[in-house]
């Protein structure tokens, strides 16, 4: 089992053999289709390598090109699962579960991984709203304190699809964001939010992911990273069914 799921995720949970059905006395099932053993996996070894191998080339893939190469000059942190506390909204939400959490400098790159599954459409209880705008409104209260912030919020959906999810399309209209964030902050301007926001929401898949390893030149790094990444292409290759070239 990943390091990281049994620290951040599987607490206090005793696992079951693969392929075993989810029953009372056996509440975390482990098999292939596992999505949060997947994260774990994949950006539980990534977090050791430097930003400018994986985290700038996929900034870049999901901006259409913007250039990110500063980022590799700052200290990075990697949380898996953090808990982001909604606004005190009418939905009475509570707390969203963000896949993976990444600060560097100024940055705040929140990444929703899904595998074999569909973005969720709609919260829990009374929750109408969908997941991806569920996470831009908590990520710009909690990130955003005032008018003069000078930090930025990307997300990015990580999926096994074809094609982007129609659900994010939709939040690149910065009036689509807009009209759903609680605007509680007197100083924050919510327009110049929205459209950051939605300028920031990118896509991109586990294939994209394992072309950007694929593409390194491991000669040029220290031999631990380049061992991590060798492990990390055999085991994408492994989840995405792609033969060893």
């Amino acid at each position: 089992m990943s390091i990281q799921y049994e620290l951040f995720k599987a607490s206090g949970k005793k696992s079951c053999p693969p392929g075993t059905l989810r029953i009372k006395r056996c509440p975390m099932v482990l098999n292939e289709e596992n999505e949060d053993l997947l994260v774990s996996n994949t950006f539980g070894l990534l977090k050791y390598l430097s930003p400018a191998l994986w985290l700038v080339p996929l900034l870049e893939l999901v901006t259409k090109g913007r250039e990110y190469g500063a980022t590799t000059q700052g200290k990075i942190k990697v949380n898996f699962w953090e808990k982001i506390p909604s606004p005190p909204t009418i939905y009475q939400e509570g707390m969203e579960e963000v896949d993976i959490v990444i600060r560097v400098r100024h940055l705040v790159i929140l990444i929703e991984c899904k595998f074999r599954s569909p973005v969720q459409m709609k919260g829990s209880g009374s929750s109408k709203r969908d997941q991806i705008i569920r996470y831009l409104d908590a990520a710009a209260f909690h990130f955003l304190s005032d008018s003069q912030s000078r930090g930025e919020i990307h997300f990015i959906l990580l999926t096994d699809t074809e094609k982007e999810p129609e659900i994010l399309s939709h939040y690149r209209n910065p009036q689509n964001i807009l009209e759903h964030l609680t605007q509680a902050r007197p100083f924050v301007n919510y327009e110049e939010v929205s459209r950051m926001l939605a300028r920031n929401v990118g896509w991109g898949t586990w294939s994209d992911l394992l072309e950007i390893l694929g593409q390194q030149d491991v000669k040029g790094i220290d031999s631990v990273q380049a061992m991590i990444m060798r492990d990390l292409i055999a085991y994408l290759r492994h989840k995405l069914g792609r033969p060893k070239r």
